[in-house]
């Protein structure tokens, strides 16, 4: 399928994937705020060097940050709520 606009000349693309590679595709698409058409398409630009927003990469990489924060967090919570679970049993026992 060609569509003008503009000056320029748009072609379609498509392919098919296994049920598993789109449902990959479609979380990964959800987890940075795309649809998977829009992700596909980034993909592509990004690996012929014609994508001029952040790259992929770089928002999986601030991603996988952003998860190891938070990572980090649920484990000192995790910590301190053990801490306070054992102060209050003490206290209980001892009363």
């Amino acid at each position: 399928m060609n569509r003008r606009h503009g000056d320029y000349k748009y072609r379609q693309v498509k392919f098919n994937l296994k049920e598993e590679e789109y449902a990959r595709l479609e979380s990964l698409a959800r987890e940075l705020g795309m649809t998977p058409t829009a992700l596909a398409k980034k993909i592509v630009l990004e690996y012929l060097g014609l994508d001029e927003t952040v790259s992929l990469a770089e928002k999986v990489r601030e991603l996988d940050e952003k998860y190891e924060r938070i990572a980090r967090e649920l484990r000192r919570i995790e910590r301190d709520l053990a801490y306070v679970i054992r102060t209050v049993g003490a206290k209980r026992g001892s009363g």
